[in-house]
């Protein structure tokens, strides 16, 4: 794994995001990634491919769910858009059950014109 950070991207807390109802599942669901993937809002600095790991606290689950993926979404401090700091994750083959039930709750949505928080 030369070159690439560890899990999480450096020091600090670990990575944590909530999403509390389906509007917010909406903005951050990142539909148009192979296996799909979620938005993580953080200043830390991560390039595409690192490896990284956050706690999921979602709705849909009664325990937070921890997660592992790929960077593979920067926004960066500055970028000149309005979207937010952080980076997109790439859902593993573990979670491919969530990616299911994210995109039964969004059938409908996931094909919205309505801007998130990537595009």
């Amino acid at each position: 794994m030369a070159g690439k950070k560890g899990f999480g991207g450096g020091s600090g807390g670990i990575l944590a995001l909530e999403i509390k109802d389906e509007a917010e599942l909406y903005e951050h669901y990142m539909s148009f990634v192979s296996g799909g993937g979620l938005f993580v809002p953080t200043k830390k600095s991560h390039e595409l491919g690192d490896d990284i790991f956050f706690l999921l606290t979602i709705y849909l689950s009664n325990e937070p769910i921890p997660m592992t993926g790929k960077v593979v979404w920067v926004t960066h401090s500055g970028s000149g858009s309005s979207k937010r700091e952080g980076v997109g994750v790439q859902f593993t083959d573990e979670q491919a059950d969530l990616k299911i039930q994210i995109e039964q709750v969004l059938t409908g949505m996931v094909q919205s014109h309505q801007p998130t928080l990537t595009m």
